[in-house]
């Protein structure tokens, strides 16, 4: 009897490591021949957009108004009720933190897609800075109002971060200096460009 749950328990564990492979498979490759088209009706967590070339910053697509930005005034402000500790950040402290460097598609759905490379900060080094212990969600806002909320099963699922650099250079003012967000993996919509503060709730 224990041979065969010993044998039932190595067959499951075959099963379910192949049913992860297959899962992970499932990625549709987007190849330079993709068309554009085809790209904005996909869904960005099912894609891998490795072989697509980067496209340049000038034909990144723009989308809403610029906000002037005064760097001597501008924060980053980093609160919300599960903060134990308030940030104030200037763009200076920024460029002095850790960033990383990803290759991320943004699909905005049914209207355009962009490939680029993103330089920044992952929202989890905000969180350790800040104090965070445990959270529900995390929303990012714009001066002008603008929000969006990712959960922590996003943040657990996906790389998002805080970029300051598109290509290499500083991210020009319709990209959202001077901060925006990169969602690998998510939406368009939840690329918030011209970021100023960051609740964690």
């Amino acid at each position: 009897m224990k041979h065969l749950v010993y044998i039932i328990v190595i067959l499951g564990l075959f099963l379910g490591g192949l049913n992860f492979s297959i899962l992970a498979q499932e990625k549709q490759i987007l190849t330079p021949d993709t068309p554009d088209e085809e790209i904005i009706h996909m869904n960005p967590q099912m894609v891998d957009p490795s072989q697509l070339p980067l496209d340049s910053i000038e034909d990144l697509n723009v989308t809403g108004t610029v906000q002037p930005i005064d760097l001597v005034t501008w924060r980053l402000h980093i609160n919300g009720k599960a903060v134990t500790k308030e940030l104030s950040l200037t763009y200076d402290d920024l460029l002095q933190m850790e960033m990383i460097t990803k290759k991320s598609i943004l699909i905005c759905p049914g209207f355009f897609v962009d490939y680029a490379e993103w330089s920044g900060i992952p929202l989890q080094t905000f969180l350790k800075q800040a104090g965070v212990e445990n959270y529900e969600r995390i929303r990012v806002a714009t001066g002008d109002g603008y929000s969006t909320s990712f959960t922590r099963e996003d943040m657990e699922k996906n790389t998002i971060f805080l970029a300051l650099k598109v290509n290499g250079v500083t991210l020009p003012p319709e990209h959202g200096f001077p901060v925006r967000i990169v969602a690998d993996g998510i939406y368009g919509g939840q690329w918030v460009k011209w970021v100023d503060t960051i609740e964690i709730q």
